[in-house]
């Protein structure tokens, strides 16, 4: 049997390739931004979120970080014990309730965050002076935009049959 292409079928081709190519590049550089202070300091991105999140929030729970990125305990506890072992993170339990721990910045783990945050700072800041605050926050409006829409295709029925991994 031989599927003849109409021009909605090309051109939704030719849609996926362009967003395969532009996702491709976009998070290439993305990486970029990120990659060398990351290696440094031999965290992952996902570790260094965790520091981020420790460092600018008060009383702050494995639970809290995984319910904040939307994945699961198991996989923020892998990453905690990363940052444990690497003495970049300590827990200390909730004097109410002994089971809840809070997580908090060593003086390793505080030096490290604002190392790298300030690294990526930096960098980023290139990014504004040459793109400008306006069109930046535009491409970060679209962006929520795609992930707002994008997350309410899964949540209707007549798009059942799609399967999104979260």
């Amino acid at each position: 049997m031989v599927m003849v292409m109409t021009n909605n079928d090309t051109d939704l081709t030719d849609l996926l390739n362009n967003y395969f190519e532009a996702y491709q590049n976009a998070t290439k550089i993305m990486a970029d931004l990120v990659a060398w202070p990351l290696s440094q300091n031999k965290l992952s991105f996902e570790q260094f979120l965790i520091l981020r999140r420790i460092a600018t929030a008060d009383e702050v729970t494995l639970n809290d970080i995984a319910v904040q990125r939307k994945v699961t305990r198991s996989a923020i506890s892998r990453q905690i014990k990363a940052l444990l072992s690497q003495h970049y993170v300590f827990q200390v339990p909730d004097p109410t309730d002994r089971r809840r721990l809070y997580l908090h910045l060593t003086e390793g783990g505080q030096r490290v965050e604002a190392q790298v945050d300030q690294a990526i700072t930096e960098h980023f800041d290139a990014w504004v002076k040459q793109l400008g605050v306006p069109q930046i926050n535009q491409v970060l409006e679209m962006m929520q935009t795609i992930t707002n829409q994008v997350a309410k295709l899964g949540e209707h029925s007549d798009t059942s049959q799609l399967h999104y991994h979260h």
